[in-house]
């Protein structure tokens, strides 16, 4: 597999980070208005967590398209940065937090040498993301404030979120994408090809 970026490699990523930072904004706002919600009934806490596989979404879907070493990171930086220009109120902080998702969801492909991309590793990815970036919530965010049982609850919460968004929704749309020929010009598309001729 050649792990070389090229110019169409470069313009994914920016495409993608475009798209997915006005979609974090959205799920920003929407975990802001859920806070308040739960507020009343003591949970605020749980407000962002069922966003939180959409937060994955940048790097998931970069890692599984181009499967090139760092585009899971670079697509969840860029995105978390266009997010941050267009006005997300917790400001340039969520940038470290696309760092933190970035690594969490490359580091499963990583130690499988960029050669297993299927379910399992998608699934393996958004839990493994789930519990670094909570980690990175209890260092960063005060969450070690947080009762713990109100914490356990909080992860399983972003990592059911994960699972379903980046470990079945995003691996397909990707391979939707890949089938329809949109996507031929990447590893995705190559695999996609030479799955059907087999």
């Amino acid at each position: 597999m050649n792990f070389q970026w090229k110019l169409k490699d470069i313009l994914m990523i920016a495409v993608c980070a475009i798209l997915f930072g006005i979609i974090f904004l959205g799920c920003t706002y929407a975990g802001g208005i859920l806070y308040g919600i739960l507020t009343p009934v003591g949970m605020p806490s749980l407000g962002y967590e069922p966003f939180y596989g959409v937060y994955f979404m940048a790097g998931a879907f970069g890692i599984y398209v181009m499967r090139k070493p760092g585009t899971g990171i670079v697509a969840e930086m860029l995105a978390a940065i266009i997010e941050c220009l267009l006005g997300n109120y917790f400001g340039p902080i969520i940038i470290l937090s696309g760092l933190v998702q970035g690594v969490g969801f490359e580091l499963i492909f990583a130690l499988k040498k960029y050669k297993k991309f299927d379910t399992a590793t998608m699934v393996e990815g958004a839990v493994i993301c789930s519990i670094l970036t909570l980690i990175y919530n209890l260092i960063i965010s005060g969450y070690n404030l947080i009762a713990v049982p109100v914490l356990a609850l909080m992860l399983v919460v972003r990592i059911i979120s994960a699972i379903v968004i980046d470990g079945f929704v995003t691996r397909i749309l990707a391979d939707r994408l890949a089938k329809a020929g949109v996507l031929k010009g990447y590893a995705i598309g190559q695999d996609t090809a030479q799955d059907l001729e087999d």
